[in-house]
């Protein structure tokens, strides 16, 4: 379904062509700008204009925003929306949900049934970025095309920003309250192309990660992450590699920091705990440079509070995560 979409030009907009007004003050592509023409015209104050007119301040521009065509089959299923507006909605993803159907998994994936969602407002959802299917929390869908590409920029020029809590088996003394800062070259593993394995200097993507310990009950400690790069496995890779394995994960384990498991615990997690012990617990975006902070938060998972308790954890996870200051790592972290 097509969509009447408008806006005022500004006084700093005034004296502008429509096209720049659009590409870039508005973060419209170049690619909808086509679609728009294709498929009718921009309106100024209610006549058909080309993109080469002059624009003024208080002038009206209309225009209908063509939707692309459905990549999914929408699937009810019960969602646990964070955040919802005109242009975007949060859910916060369980774990073992795949973010979007795959060659192996066509359905039961969250795309499809935010799909299923926005039907009765006729919106197709993209999403903006991604979790691995055993990885829960807050994830962000685009509501249109428009939206869509605004966030891809926003993502690309750091305004989109994702916290993550983990527990992490933890055999030796780490500081705690402070950030640690991970940086890595990351590589796919070629002996298993859907892991990845930390490369040399001169090859595959920069990867950093800051990691920030803020309590511990005998091996297990609990971690919040502020990300810089969003790589692949990022953060289970590099605390696996640095001999800080997530609870419960099989694939990155403390073979990656070339050890054995020191006490023997960490098998004992992989049996007891279906996943790694990752959530993605805080989604914040800013379209534009000069516009409103959107925050969506995601609760956390029963799972992992009852695996804190189990493990002797007195104060539950969500209160660490709301009494832990949010102060941002610094450059030399």
């Amino acid at each position: 379904m097509s969509r009447l979409h408008e806006f005022i030009v500004t006084e700093a907009e005034a004296g502008r062509r429509l096209s720049s007004v659009l590409m870039k003050g508005r973060g419209v592509s170049r690619r909808l700008v086509r679609r728009v023409i294709a498929n009718d015209t921009f309106y100024l104050n209610g006549q058909p204009v080309p993109l080469s007119v002059h624009v003024a301040a208080g002038d009206r521009i209309t225009f209908v925003m063509p939707e692309a065509s459905e990549s999914v089959t929408p699937e009810p299923m019960p969602l646990d929306i964070c955040y919802e507006d005109d242009d975007v909605i949060a859910i916060n993803k369980p774990a073992g949900v795949l973010t979007h159907p795959t060659a192996r998994e066509r359905t039961g994936s969250l795309l499809a049934g935010v799909a299923y969602h926005l039907q009765k407002e006729g919106r197709t959802p993209h999403a903006v970025h991604r979790l691995d299917k055993f990885t829960s929390g807050a994830i962000l869908y685009a509501k249109h095309t428009h939206a869509h590409h605004r966030l891809d920029q926003a993502l690309r020029n750091g305004r989109v920003h994702r916290r993550y809590m983990a527990l992490a088996y933890v055999p030796f003394d780490v500081p705690m309250g402070q950030w640690l800062r991970m940086e890595d070259r990351i590589v796919q593993d070629p002996e298993k192309p859907s892991r990845r394995v930390i490369g040399t200097q001169d090859e595959g993507d920069l990867a950093v990660t800051h990691a920030m310990p803020i309590a511990r009950v005998n091996h297990m400690m609990l971690f919040l992450f502020r990300l810089e790069t969003g790589r692949t496995h990022q953060i289970r890779l590099q605390m696996a590699s640095r001999g800080m394995p997530l609870v419960g994960d099989r694939d990155y384990t403390f073979a990656y920091a070339n050890i054995g498991d020191p006490v023997g615990k960490a098998a004992y997690y992989e049996r007891v705990f279906p996943h790694q012990a990752l959530h993605a617990y805080e989604l914040s975006w800013q379209v534009q440079v000069d516009g409103d902070l959107r925050v969506a938060y995601a609760s956390v998972p029963q799972a992992l509070e009852e695996l804190w308790a189990l493990s002797g954890g007195k104060q539950p996870l969500a209160e660490w995560l709301r009494s832990t200051p949010s102060n941002q790592p610094s450059e030399r972290n």
